[in-house]
């Protein structure tokens, strides 16, 4: 099975809806939410219509920037992934080279500070820039390619290569002389088995029926707090 990835417009038409989303609720919504709240008509002024145009570019002008770099980067680039032969093949600049799985030196995930979320639960939002990402991929030969997700969108998925790691930064700019330690998402499993031991601790004083009822409430709690009500049954010797 091979999949090819070359520069495709999906995180293009991202932003743009993006930005259409954001406009719908300035130019529609607050209107109405402002009639409910003070009982009369919003009126937008040529002041406010400049302030909204303004708005709009400058939270723009990082992803602008972002799309911009990606796409120097990449826009003579094109690779093949053969999962049958394990092997994959890049072309850049009219240039194709092939390489083994076990060729590869180093392989890291950049993403935006965003997605960290998903491993310390922190309540960080979602920007503009927060879905631009690249693959850092690293040969034993010394060859090194900076794959965007101008080219592939599968930075959000589980990784190509298994050992890759992952670096998360507020401004995902293709930063070729990064010298930070990238970490290994097993760590991910460790905060999870961390906060699932916390809730055993906190749910052990619960009787058979108070825990049953947090199993028939479960889309109340947190996925770690089902886990340890599951294993505290199962100690119980219940379900």
């Amino acid at each position: 099975m091979k999949k090819h990835y070359e520069i495709q417009h999906k995180l293009l038409r991202r932003l743009i809806l993006d930005n259409l989303i954001v406009t719908l609720l300035l130019i529609v919504l607050f209107p109405i939410y402002f009639k409910w709240r003070n009982g009369t008509e919003f009126v937008f002024v040529e002041f406010m219509i400049w302030m909204l145009i303004a708005f709009t570019i400058i939270t723009n002008i990082p992803a602008i920037v972002i799309y911009l770099n990606y796409y120097r980067e990449n826009k003579n680039t094109k690779f093949t992934l053969d999962f049958e032969e394990e092997k994959i093949i890049i072309t850049k600049d009219g240039n194709e080279k092939q390489y083994l799985r076990k060729e590869i030196k180093k392989s890291t995930y950049h993403l935006g500070i965003y997605y960290k979320n998903a491993i310390d639960r922190g309540s960080r939002l979602p920007m503009l820039i927060s879905d631009f990402g690249y693959w850092d991929l690293q040969f034993k030969n010394g060859d090194r390619y900076y794959l965007t997700n101008l080219l592939h969108d599968f930075l959000h998925e589980s990784p190509k290569y298994s050992k890759t790691k992952y670096r998360f930064r507020f401004y995902p700019y293709i930063k070729k002389n990064d010298k930070k330690q990238a970490i290994n998402l097993n760590k991910r499993l460790e905060k999870e088995k961390t906060l699932t031991e916390q809730f055993i601790e906190k749910f052990k004083t619960k009787n058979e029926k108070q825990l049953l009822e947090i199993l028939d409430n479960r889309k109340g709690y947190q996925k770690e707090a089902v886990k340890a009500v599951e294993i505290l049954l199962k100690r119980k010797n219940v379900g």
